[in-house]
């Protein structure tokens, strides 16, 4: 049984590549994907700036599947939920290996042999270690859900990244009710962000530079949007948040993944907040920054990578308890499985929201 993936060959450039899908080992599961969507971190990636999924990498990480095959004792998901060949589920993109210093600490999301799989080359078994490609090869050490028969394919297809990320972002940044939130970004998870803070009982305000991805944001929850482009610098994006917040955001989760979204972030926060860093995941990439500044405000600067295996099952039910949400449509252009460059570029120009690529449409 062949099948396709997408690799990264060279910064800049994808390949498709085929290889025979091989069994899961124990506690391993093979999936057939249906969908996969465009994540930011994509972007990153295609330009070289991830330091562990480099060149002959697979990409994707976003996205839903069946089972094609269990491996030796699998026989239900991390709920304890029964699974069988054709279930629909969704499951972590990273592992947590439980033998680390970190894994032992009670940090597993940020486990230092996370990316074992996904930063394996694709010329080795088991190939498939990435969500755009026919196969995906789950491992022992990976949370697993199974989809909700109420829930389709499309609305849980961001998941295992875009809302579970955000989630536990907002769980990290003590989000409660009544407190005032900026979302810097309005991108996928700034839309999923804006959904789970706002269930939360926060007052949500989305900040963006480009303002025609304010509107899903606000159907989604966000109670308030910022058009960051009518500022001419950093200084007056700061000061834009800062009127529209009456100076008192409680909390601000930056996803832009610019650096200097990372000072204005850390400068938007009240006096005594926490700002959640989610969006800067590429190292060497520099902001200046004022320390005496920041620490005279008594804010706190929380890192959130990656997230607990626990919280994907959390946003799975969270998008089944939402259906007056639209997550049908937070995936608002589909793209083919053979056209996948395409879709890079869509995200890249912040064309879509959210770039969907449908693998398997009999699914």
């Amino acid at each position: 049984m062949r099948g396709t993936t997408v690799v990264l060959a060279e910064p800049g450039r994808i390949d498709y590549q085929e290889y025979e899908a091989v069994a899961p080992p124990p506690g391993g599961i093979l999936m057939r994907m249906v969908r996969a969507n465009v994540c930011g971190s994509e972007i990153h990636i295609l330009k070289g700036h991830h330091p562990l999924v480099r060149p002959g990498c697979v990409l994707g990480h976003e996205g839903v599947g069946v089972v094609e095959a269990l491996g030796d004792g699998v026989d239900s998901d991390f709920t304890g939920a029964p699974l069988a060949v054709g279930d629909r589920i969704v499951t972590t993109y990273f592992q947590a290996c439980r033998r680390c210093p970190e894994c032992n600490n009670d940090t597993p999301h940020i486990c230092r042999n996370a990316y074992t799989l996904w930063g394996t080359p694709a010329v080795e078994a088991p190939h498939f270690n990435g969500t755009f490609g026919t196969f995906c090869a789950i491992g022992p050490n990976q949370a697993v859900f199974k989809v909700p028969d109420s829930v389709t394919s499309t609305a849980v297809s961001s998941a295992n990244c875009a809302l579970s990320q955000v989630y536990f972002g907002c769980e990290l940044g003590e989000v409660s009710l009544g407190q005032k939130v900026v979302v810097l970004g309005a991108g996928g998870l700034g839309v999923c962000a804006s959904a789970v803070a706002s269930r939360m009982g926060a007052e949500v305000f989305v900040a963006e530079m480009a303002p025609a991805r304010l509107d899903k944001a606000l159907e989604f929850g966000a109670h308030h949007g910022i058009d960051l482009s009518q500022a001419e610098d950093s200084a007056g994006r700061v000061e834009l948040i800062r009127e529209a917040t009456a100076g008192s955001a409680d909390v601000v989760i930056d996803l832009t993944g610019v650096p200097d979204g990372f000072t204005e972030a850390v400068r938007s926060t009240r006096a005594g907040g926490i700002m959640v860093s989610i969006g800067n995941i590429s190292p060497n990439r520099f902001t200046e920054f004022d320390p005496g500044l920041f620490t005279r405000s008594g804010a706190q600067i929380r890192a959130a990578i990656r997230y607990p295996g626990a919280t994907l099952g959390r946003s799975v039910q969270f998008i089944a308890d939402t259906p007056e949400l639209d997550w049908e449509h937070l995936v608002d252009k589909d793209f083919a499985f053979d056209d996948i460059g395409s879709a890079l570029e869509a995200a890249e120009s912040r064309a879509v929201t959210r770039a969907g690529i449908v693998i398997d449409p009999s699914l």
